[in-house]
């Protein structure tokens, strides 16, 4: 019984541990931090809206734009996992996005470490829309691989008053 007891006690340590370990980055010397986000919208059918999203730079390296490391808000699917991918959005791009993979890059020309990026994209509701809840999942990735530097979840939404 004593040894029972014992191990269950260290199985309850190490779990303790392991959850307290800070999460790693992907990609050496990228790391991110969610930091904030503009309100959600509630918007019409053929009417513009802008999302604004910031993550402090927690990495070693600095962010810059045109080179390979530059930053970019890719879009994700609904399971928050899967990006880098298609909009399943796609007919709400304004045509500022700079692609139906990646929403935007950091607007400041570098963010080093220990700096706020703030990652700015517009969308354009098509007419068609029927009225619900329209979510914009993204999270922060490598520009010239795609390959997520920390994995948080982010997302905006839209609420759609629609005929």
């Amino acid at each position: 019984m004593r040894i029972g007891a014992t191990c269950l006690v260290l199985l309850i340590l190490i779990g303790l541990v392991l959850l307290a370990a800070p999460v790693q980055a992907a990609v050496p010397g990228f790391d991110s931090a969610y930091a904030g986000e503009s309100a959600f919208l509630t918007i019409g059918p053929g009417t513009s809206g802008q999302f604004q999203v910031f993550f402090t730079n927690t990495g070693s390296t600095t962010w810059r734009k045109g080179t390979t490391s530059q930053v970019n808000l890719t879009v994700c699917l609904d399971d928050k996992t899967t990006c880098n991918v298609d909009s399943p959005l796609a007919g709400w791009n304004d045509g500022s996005w700079l692609s139906n993979r990646a929403y935007s890059t950091h607007i400041q020309a570098e963010v080093a470490p220990g700096q706020l990026a703030t990652f700015v994209y517009s969308f354009k509701v098509p007419l068609t829309v029927t009225s619900g809840i329209y979510r914009f999942h993204g999270d922060l990735a490598q520009a010239t691989t795609g390959v997520q530097i920390h994995p948080e979840g982010y997302y905006q939404e839209a609420t759609c008053a629609c005929p």
